[in-house]
């Protein structure tokens, strides 16, 4: 017996909605110790995949490296960001995550930064020697417009949780069920030099469009590390990000810590870029 029009149509399987992609930008800087040719953090950027496959905790993610290390000067964070963060971004499709990495040759751990501050940028000189004063700060970013502190819209300890995680499951697959795994920590002090710049500017540039609670992290590498460790730390990082995103959300509370007292200016380490 011949089908109906109805029944042909009752047989067609459903209509599936694919999750979309996620796009993660990051950013490295380029070298400004004496002794350094190459900065990690840079080295760690230009090695990650540009496609992290869908799993059961996150859909894919295309990672988007920008082309080049971030010169370690103001002026340069200054006229690039425009170029990458909304709504001038030219990266397609925008980026839902932006991921900044620098280096803080003084810490032997990784530390996923919460917050990052307006001033204080006026005590180091950057490798065009050149200051960015606490007059010139205000004169970016107004007081009667932008707080002296800006937070992570991320839980960021929510992140460095689900980051061991996938760590541990990392190399517990290939090593075994005793496999140590870098140490990667919350922390609520950037610095008051190029990392911890280019930090709020990135959150004062959402803050503008009235988003409160960015999508905007910064990973601070350690010097003596491999790029290999590093790129695993940062692939598992960038799909902490993700699935936080996609469980938790922004706007969370909880910021490990960070207190309410807390200075709205940086500790002073001329090693964090």
């Amino acid at each position: 017996m011949a089908s109906t029009t109805a029944d042909a149509s009752a047989r067609q399987p459903p209509n599936v909605v694919e999750e979309q992609p996620i796009t993660v930008l990051v950013t490295g800087f380029g070298p400004f110790l004496e002794n350094q040719k190459v900065n990690p953090s840079w080295l760690i950027a230009s090695s990650l995949p540009a496609l992290i496959p869908r799993n059961h905790q996150h859909p894919a993610i295309q990672v988007h490296v920008h082309h080049a290390p971030l010169r370690v000067a103001y002026s340069t964070v200054l006229s690039t960001l425009p170029t990458l963060l909304p709504p001038t971004s030219s990266i397609c499709p925008a980026p839902t995550i932006i991921l900044h990495l620098g280096l803080a040759a003084s810490r032997p751990f990784y530390a996923l930064e919460q917050t990052s501050t307006k001033l204080g940028y006026d005590a180091i000189p950057d490798v065009d020697g050149h200051h960015f004063p606490d007059d010139q700060a205000e004169l970016q970013w107004p007081s009667s417009m932008f707080p002296g502190r800006l937070y992570s819209g991320f839980d960021c300890v929510d992140v460095v949780t689900r980051c061991r995680l996938n760590l541990k499951a990392r190399r517990n697959a290939v090593r075994g069920s005793e496999a140590e795994i870098p140490d990667v920590r919350t922390s609520s002090d950037a610095g008051n030099f190029l990392c911890g710049f280019i930090y709020y500017n990135s959150l004062a540039s959402m803050y503008r469009l009235g988003v409160d609670s960015a999508p905007v992290t910064f990973l601070h590498v350690p010097d003596a590390r491999s790029t290999d460790e590093g790129r695993e730390v940062a692939v598992a990082l960038i799909e902490a990000l993700v699935e936080s995103l996609c469980t938790v959300g922004l706007g969370t509370t909880t910021r490990g810590d960070v207190t309410a007292a807390q200075s709205d200016r940086p500790t002073m380490d001329a090693n964090f870029a």
